[in-house]
């Protein structure tokens, strides 16, 4: 799309939006099979009856186990530490399990011993949240080299303990990669669990580096995974496009794992296709308070119109309504007699709230609301799509878990906004067993959060403690305060200027240690280093739009207008409710059904609310670094 093309296009929008008389977008004129044989790791001639499975012993037999080791011979003794490790593991008891095979050196055990005692000590290293170390224990050279010739079922338990740590640390494409590996060798029965992670990994990584990584391996199966997951990513506002790019799929990968079952929703994109509404109606304030806001979600879904047409995607016409000050429900019935198919709208939760209390049961149209309000029942065929705080914190609470935490501290400013987001995030983080240690509020009216900060983190009382002291012994003595240790990480909600603020304050009290995990608050959606410095080291999640720099429509977008900048959460939400509009029904497919949106991965919950997962970034050096690090680039070629 030229930025010349998108201004005019936008300066006609605004013609005519100032009342509740319809605006009218018309829809213009519409203008190798490959046979392959998967390498899988050789299986090994070890039979089930001469393998050691501790998942079958008695864990009484550990305790005479470990009374034999001490007589034995070296090679007996470390073969019998491992069994008892492995079965301690079995029964949960980590600290005893590594205190065993504490004194086992693997250069002087046989090369299966050596792989046991690798994955025992990075089972352990998982249950105590130390990650990296466990995958360096599997990532040794003499462990990959022995996990060739081991047995199946040691194959697979080490793949599957490599996947689940490549995950926690963000490397979704390698945790892909180690599944797929695995796959062939599992029973029929175990594979669609084992897909379905394959797939829940896949969709975790950017197309980009999908794409970059097709070439990277000989391995016929991962080159078909890759090129399937790219296609469920792109094209997401041209469904005619993406069935034509799975049908070719489906041509020339005709045996591989994913072609009779097709993940992603993405055998059901024909329906979409057949369901397609021919005239959407799109709800916005254009005049009014919230005028800005309107104005921005209606210029970033135009925008995505216009993509989806220049590129030769089939788009439907489009009739615009102002919602300033009108009477909801008497417009919603003027849309449905225009012959409107689909509602985009309303952006007012108090609009959103009329509505729903006109029609408690159903609605007339599919429509989808750019607002989410409280509740726990809305009328079948309403969609929620909003950029909720509260999903943010939810989302924070499950990463913190998967990185292995269990204490929180949670920093949030005065007022209604700050408790609801707090509550959101303490409920989902005790749903976990989750621990909330203390919670503490900021006025960020006063601009001085020292003494806020300095009393959750107990320096007030250490320093109590020094007074007491000097009282007694009559004499200064040397000193330094220290903080409470009862924390893992803290939960921060705070806009920019609160960070930047509030990240050094942690240090000086000596708590710059703490990881700090935020909402997308704290960070304004473009790169400013200098300022940013003030927040290096803290972990936040925002939404792809915001870390696409190199997006075509964002260009267009801040190109063709110049107030842009302060809005582009809103351009996002425009163009996500296009592109939602053609695939309400692929939400209601459960997990399967995501859509990869500008706001996040979105899915549809059992309320019809859409949820939202987002992208996870780092401050380095004041600038945001996207993760997951481990898939920033192709892997080294292997045939696995």
């Amino acid at each position: 799309m030229k930025t010349r093309t998108f201004i005019l296009i936008l300066a006609a929008t605004m013609l005519a939006s100032c009342s509740s008389t319809p605006t009218t977008v018309s829809k213009p004129a519409q203008s190798s099979g490959e046979r392959y044989t998967v390498k899988p790791r050789p299986v090994p001639t070890v039979t089930a009856s001469n393998e050691f499975n501790p998942a079958t012993v008695d864990v009484s037999t550990v305790e005479q186990w470990l009374l034999d080791a001490k007589d034995m011979d070296p090679e007996e003794s470390a073969e019998l530490l491992l069994r008892a490790a492995e079965v301690l593991l079995r029964e949960g008891e980590l600290a005893r399990a590594d205190d065993v095979v504490g004194e086992l050196i693997s250069p002087e055990l046989s090369t299966d011993q050596a792989l046991r005692l690798a994955i025992i000590r990075a089972r352990v290293q998982r249950g105590h949240a130390e990650f990296s170390q466990a995958l360096a224990q599997l990532s040794d050279p003499l462990i990959e080299k022995a996990v060739i010739e081991a047995p199946v079922r040691q194959q697979m338990q080490y793949s599957q303990l490599r996947a689940s740590l490549y995950e926690i640390e963000g490397d979704h494409l390698s945790a892909a990669r180690e599944r797929i590996f695995i796959d062939p060798l599992l029973t029929p029965s175990q594979q669609p669990a084992n897909r379905q992670s394959i797939w829940g990994s896949l969709m975790q990584i950017p197309t980009s580096v999908l794409i970059s990584n097709i070439n990277s391996t000989n391995n016929r199966d991962y080159i078909g995974w890759l090129e399937l997951a790219s296609i469920a990513k792109d094209n997401q506002n041209d469904i005619d496009a993406q069935v034509r790019q799975r049908d070719t799929w489906l041509r020339n990968w005709p045996n591989h794992p994913a072609h009779n079952n097709l993940p992603g929703g993405l055998d059901k994109l024909n329906d979409l296709i057949v369901e397609r509404p021919d005239q959407v109606a799109l709800i916005l304030p254009v005049t009014g308070r919230l005028a800005a806001y309107g104005k921005a979600i209606r210029d970033g879904f135009f925008a995505a119109y216009y993509e989806t047409l220049n590129q030769g995607g089939n788009v439907p016409q489009i009739n615009q309504y102002d919602s300033n000050g009108a009477d909801i429900n008497a417009l919603y019935q003027e849309v449905l007699n225009s012959g409107n198919k689909l509602v985009i709208g309303p952006l007012e939760k108090e609009s959103l709230s009329a509505l729903v209390a006109s029609h408690p049961s159903s609605i007339n149209v599919p429509t989808l609301a750019l607002n989410r309000i409280d509740g726990d029942r809305f009328p079948n065929g309403l969609y929620q799509f909003g950029l909720n705080p509260e999903d943010e914190a939810e989302q924070i609470a499950d990463i913190a878990m998967a990185k292995g935490f269990s204490r929180a501290l949670i920093l949030t400013p005065e007022g209604s906004w700050g408790q609801k987001v707090a509550g959101a995030f303490a409920q989902r983080w005790q749903s976990l067993n989750g621990k909330i240690v203390a919670s503490q509020t900021f006025d960020a009216s006063k601009n001085n959060y020292s003494q806020q900060i300095k009393s959750v983190l107990q320096i007030d009382r250490s320093q109590q403690r020094l007074q007491k002291l000097q009282q007694i012994i009559g004499i200064h003595p040397s000193y330094e305060p220290y903080r409470r240790t009862d924390i893992d990480f803290i939960f921060l909600l705070a806009r920019p200027n609160e960070g930047r603020a509030i990240k050094p304050l942690l240090a000086y009290h000596y708590a710059g240690d703490i990881p700090v995990y935020a909402t997308s608050h704290i960070y304004r959606g473009n790169d400013s280093a200098n300022k940013d410095q003030d927040i290096n080291g803290v972990r936040f999640i925002d939404i792809p739009w915001i870390f696409n720099n190199k997006s075509a429509l964002r260009k267009d977008i801040n190109a063709g207008i110049p107030s842009s900048q302060g809005y582009q959460r809103m351009y996002a939400l425009g163009v996500d409710s296009f592109r939602l509009h053609l695939r309400l029904k692929q939400l209601r497919n459960g997990a399967s059904g995501q859509v990869f949106g500008e706001t996040g991965t979105l899915t549809l919950n059992e309320l019809g609310q859409i949820e939202r997962e987002l992208a996870l970034a780092e401050i380095q050096d004041g600038i945001a670094v996207v993760n997951p690090v481990g898939a920033t680039g192709p892997i080294e070629s292997n045939d696995f």
